[in-house]
């Protein structure tokens, strides 16, 4: 959980949610390795974490060097709670696949809540910081996985990740 909520906090909150929800998607695309399917999902997935990473970082060097980006108490209130969805605690335990994921559906719904609480943190930062081309792809991609993983875990269709649109 991010406390004492900045622009740049936030922005630095976003960077490590997609380092670890891509080393996350990794350590499930190796136990999946023997299930084509489910391998290359979680491989698109993390591929596509550690390009938004790099989108966040980017963002991060363009805030002025020293700006505090100060937040309204409800402002940083309302980043405060979309960050304590359990996905994002402490340790990194809750993207820790573990003794938590036994079977296909198991996987498959952890990442779907990681790419819903994700989505909810990031809409919650538009909210307060305002709309920009980055954040707004972001959430946009966001989106399109929450679709592509309930298609999989449903009806076992096909994912596609953002650099195979490129």
């Amino acid at each position: 959980m991010i406390e004492n909520v900045t622009v740049r906090r936030a922005l630095e909150f976003a960077v490590t949610t997609e380092r670890q929800g891509a080393a996350f998607y990794d350590r499930l695309a190796s136990r999946y390795a023997d299930n084509a399917e489910l391998a290359e999902l979680f491989g698109v997935l993390a591929r596509d974490e550690e390009v938004h990473e790099l989108q966040f970082k980017a963002l991060l060097k363009k805030l002025p060097e020293g700006e505090r980006g100060e937040l309204s108490a409800d402002e940083q209130t309302y980043l405060r709670a979309l960050a304590t969805a359990e996905i994002f605690f402490g340790n990194n335990e809750a993207l820790d696949p573990g003794d938590r994921v036994k079977t296909r559906e198991d996987a498959l719904h952890r990442a779907l809540d990681l790419e819903k609480a994700t989505l909810l943190y990031y809409g919650a930062m538009r909210d307060v910081l305002g709309s920009n081309e980055v954040l707004d792809a972001v959430i946009q991609t966001e989106k399109t996985h929450l679709v592509q993983v309930m298609k999989v875990l449903f009806t076992g269709g096909k994912m596609r990740g953002l650099l195979e649109d490129a």
